[in-house]
């Protein structure tokens, strides 16, 4: 049954609705706004909502207005897909040349047909898709193209027993003939074949089934060894020819014909340090300028190019696959996940299909306007973290502001965390550190390193003691002492290590920090998004609340290494939908950096 039914713009005015009698739980359009189509994944089928509904959905781009059908989980509504479509076509038939917004528009007596159509023809269909009998079947004919003629089981009624070797044969059965007086069977008289081993039954009578090996006869061999003798051990010759044994050796150098070309370190890059806050939107436009002019296969000249250009015409899948492919295989090459990448070209697929091509205007160019405006705005965040400010609000209360940082080992977190505090300190701030990290040897000391040269204080209780605990007492020890924020390090951990992520999901429950931040590398790629993706489930599987906290933000780190590849900030945002805070571009103190979105855009579709 549809429990609900709405179409609505894209800017979010709903323009006509169906309810089926009952009211939805929760608020399932809505995520599958905030979920889905804000953070462009419009690629997925079906959005799944609280265990409870199933929602899809489908846009009349040209439009501009989406199509969103809501119905039970537990139900199998193969139809749905169907009367989505028909629906648009329908109402934007309809009033596809008056729409306005702020309006609504009578669409009821028009549903409520479509839905009994439907609803019967799939009733109908499913009445005609009865089991076809193996008589009526593809595999009886397979079969029977082979030579094997499968008898048809008789009633149930009569159940004749098996012939059996030692048992007589009938004389009035003509199907079974005497080994003397009639030649052996062919395959097409045999009933069943068996590669187990089990007797073959022929013609109605049983007989042992071979191996499957034939024997050569003696003849074939002329060096047959005598009876009771081994065969004597022979060389193997590969293709009856012992020359043949050179084509198998690989290990000669191929022939240096002078013609490679080496690369010098220069070329490379290497012992560049590119970061990227220096990289400017000029310099992106200037390397694709170049790029077009060295490609002369970009170029299109003559009579047939304008006219191909000035002809208006609307966006099929078909035309923007192969652009799509190449835009795909593009982020991928920049570091983006490969699921995330197919995700993201989906999405704008979905976006352009059906939308007029403007005059003078290329496919190419039309899709990477709509990628750069999806790029930009999944990286942008959807609610501000101000730290700062923040922070200074929770000090005019008295109130210290917690930071706790997470993340795998060796990302970087002490670094991360020391980064973070000569800033806030630089802000006149006053910071704290946590050395909540009691499993690791040398935590605590590396953490009194970085606090020595900042000069603040760190709160620990030594080794093996329990690190929601700990923190808990350094954020009643700071609140007594008037500091304002408290940095809370903890212990390195995999993904995948319950133990360990549950004892996480213990202090982010126990202290209720003010923010979460991730810590990850630049590097990983998609190492780093399975790890986001089960910290943030950890958290929120394992937390002691009823709402249990997730990853607030993201920290990035070595990002002054990956020079272009800068795709892992995509795929980060993508996954979590959380913002990057703060981004590492080297090992100093000042080395912190809050990331450029439009600068991060213009990297990624560099060269396209």
């Amino acid at each position: 049954m549809l429990e609900h039914f709405c179409v609505f713009t894209l800017t979010g005015f709903v323009l006509w609705r169906y309810d089926g009698g009952m009211v939805l739980r929760g608020q399932p359009v809505n995520e599958l706004i905030k979920t889905v189509i804000l953070e462009e994944r419009s690629g997925m089928t079906s959005f799944p909502y609280d265990n409870q509904y199933i929602l899809k959905w489908t846009q009349a781009n040209d439009l501009e207005l989406i199509f969103v059908a809501v119905y039970q989980s537990v139900l199998r509504l193969p139809y749905i897909d169907e009367f989505l479509e028909t629906v648009k076509d329908s109402f934007t038939a309809k009033y596809g040349d008056n729409l306005r917004v702020g309006k609504t528009y009578s669409f009821d007596k028009e549903f409520d047909n479509l839905l009994r159509e439907v609803q019967v023809n799939s009733s109908r269909e499913r009445e005609q898709k009865k089991p076809a009998s193996f008589k009526d079947s593809l595999k009886k004919e397979k079969l029977e193209q082979k030579g094997i003629v499968v008898q048809e089981k008789k009633t149930k009624d009569k159940k004749p027993e098996p012939p059996t070797e030692s048992s007589p044969q009938s004389p009035e059965s003509p199907a079974v003939a005497s080994s003397t007086s009639s030649p052996p069977a062919s395959p097409s008289q045999e009933t069943l074949l068996s590669k187990s081993g089990r007797s073959l039954k022929v013609n109605g009578v049983r007989r042992p089934a071979t191996t499957g090996s034939k024997k050569k006869p003696k003849n074939e061999s002329p060096s047959e060894p005598a009876p009771g003798t081994k065969r004597p051990k022979q060389k193997t010759i590969w293709n009856d020819n012992p020359e043949g044994l050179k084509n198998f050796n690989f290990s000669d150098p191929p022939e240096n014909t002078g013609t490679e070309k080496t690369t010098s370190p220069e070329e490379l890059g290497i012992g560049e340090k590119v970061r990227i806050d220096e990289f400017s939107e000029s310099e992106s436009s200037e390397t694709e300028e170049e790029e077009e002019d060295e490609n002369p296969k970009a170029q299109k000249s003559g009579l047939l190019s304008f006219f191909t250009n000035i002809i208006n015409k609307e966006l099929t899948e078909k035309d923007l696959a192969p652009v799509l492919k190449q835009f795909s295989d593009h982020l991928i090459s920049k570091n983006v996940a490969k699921d995330i990448a197919e995700g993201l070209c989906s999405s704008v697929s979905q976006s352009l299909v059906g939308k007029q091509l403007n005059t003078f205007s290329r496919v190419s160019q039309t899709v990477k306007e709509a990628m750069e405006a999806a790029l930009t705005r999944i990286l942008t965040p959807k609610r501000t973290i101000d730290v700062l400010r923040d922070a200074r609000a929770s000090s005019r209360k008295k109130v210290p502001y917690v930071i706790v940082f997470v993340g795998v080992n060796g990302v970087g977190k002490s670094t991360s965390l020391s980064k973070v505090c000569s800033w806030l300190l630089q802000n006149n701030l006053s910071v704290m550190m946590a050395a909540c990290d009691t499993f690791r040897a040398g935590a605590i000391e590396q953490l009194e390193v970085h606090a020595k040269n900042l000069g603040v204080n760190v709160f620990h209780q030594g080794y093996g003691k329990d690190p929601a605990g700990v923190a808990a007492a350094a954020i009643a020890h700071a609140k007594r002492a008037g500091i304002d924020v408290v940095l809370i390090d903890t212990a390195g951990r995999m993904q995948d290590n319950k133990p360990l992520m549950t004892a996480l999901a213990k202090l982010v429950g126990v202290n209720e920090p003010d923010l979460v931040l991730f810590v990850g590398e630049a590097l990983v790629g998609n190492e780093a998004v399975d790890q986001l993706t089960k910290f943030n489930r950890s958290l929120e599987e394992f937390g002691t609340d009823k709402n249990p906290r997730g990853i607030d933000g993201i920290f990035l780190t070595k990002f002054d290494t990956v020079d272009e590849k800068v795709g892992a900030a995509i795929s980060m945002a993508y996954t979590t939908g959380q913002p990057i805070v703060f981004v590492g571009v080297g090992q100093k103190y000042s080395d912190l950096k809050v990331l450029n979105v439009q600068r991060i855009v213009s990297v990624l579709l560099k060269g396209k």
